[in-house]
């Protein structure tokens, strides 16, 4: 959870506009996990975007929209009683060097409306080697049509954003039980060895979960069901809806249990697992995408998201008066 020192030393730190609303960035932005920003005043603080950039750069490293909350703060955290708030979750990539960097709140006209110092701090990930055989090598490395699709279609849920779309709170939960053993972990940086010899390296963009065929699944927390599709590299997928820009996604299914549009609570049975599509053995890859930026799955089954006792601290330990 994001320490209340750090809230304060960050925007003491920070140059910003001396008005309402006010703006929150952490001082430390962890690459491959969601970081979460806000936005607060008396009244709605309306449409913003954030981007990250480090100096010198002509293009932001990462970009997030910004989506009001309409759930409120703790009675008990001081000074927020009848705040509205908003949220933006930031997602660098996994792979992002460390580095200082500036956080900016940009208004509909992208004029500046709030500017912090940040930093990025990396991830190290374990090396795996995987050997292909033909039939495997093909399948991911040959130019295929219908993979152009399969990805073009993907990609345009990932990159859905409905800044109305409601995450209710309540924990983030495991698809499956807590005691199954990771075959992967997020970040893992594999080097794919193709049959004719050639090298291609990639990182794991999800956990991996060693569960035998028709294993059940279940959500991770409440949502809508967004896509169902049985993809060639991915086999039946589904990819659930939580909060805005925000997406939990399943891989290698035997099954789909839902439909797209179909609503699911915590705990509702969605699919089967499964080994379709490219695929070394049974297993259930899950991942989450936030604003299409893959982030790391277990680190918010312990975070959770936008939780209203951990925002109120951060926006308490800035509006109430020191002593």
């Amino acid at each position: 959870m994001i320490r209340l020192a750090a809230a304060a030393l960050a925007l003491l730190a920070a140059s910003t506009v001396a008005a309402a609303p006010r703006w929150y960035a952490p001082p430390v932005l962890r690459a491959g996990s969601v970081n979460e920003l806000y936005a607060w005043d008396t009244a709605p603080v309306g449409a913003f975007t954030v981007e990250v950039t480090r100096d010198g750069a002509a293009k932001p490293l990462v970009r997030a929209h910004g989506f009001e909350v309409d759930r409120p703060l703790p009675e008990d955290a001081p000074g927020t009683p009848g705040l509205k708030w908003s949220a933006a979750l930031l997602a660098p990539d996994a792979l992002e060097a460390g580095g200082p960097v500036t956080v900016r709140f940009l208004g509909a006209d992208r004029a500046v409306l709030a500017a912090f110092p940040s930093r990025i701090q990396p991830r190290i990930f374990p090396v795996e080697t995987i050997p292909l055989d033909e039939q495997m090598s093909r399948l991911r490395e040959k130019p295929d049509a219908r993979k152009d699709r399969e990805y073009a279609a993907i990609w345009a849920v990932y990159s859905h954003f409905d800044p109305a779309f409601a995450w209710p709170g309540g924990p983030i939960v495991l698809p499956v039980a807590p005691t199954v053993r990771l075959s992967a972990r997020f970040g893992d940086t594999r080097k794919y060895l193709y049959a004719d010899g050639s090298i291609a390296t990639d990182y794991h963009r999800g956990v991996d979960f060693a569960v035998p065929v028709g294993t059940p699944v279940q959500a991770p927390g409440p949502g809508t069901v967004i896509f169902v599709a049985d993809r060639m590299l991915t086999g039946h997928t589904v990819v659930i809806e939580h909060a805005p820009g925000v997406y939990s996604v399943y891989f290698h299914l035997s099954q789909a249990l839902v439909t797209p549009g179909t609503r699911v609570l915590r705990g509702d049975r969605i699919a089967l697992s499964g080994a379709t599509g490219f695929v070394t053995g049974p297993h259930l890859h899950w991942e989450w995408r936030v604003g299409g930026v893959s982030v790391d799955p277990l680190e918010l089954v312990a975070t959770g998201l936008l939780d209203t006792a951990a925002v109120g601290a951060v926006i308490s330990s800035i509006e109430r008066p020191s002593h």
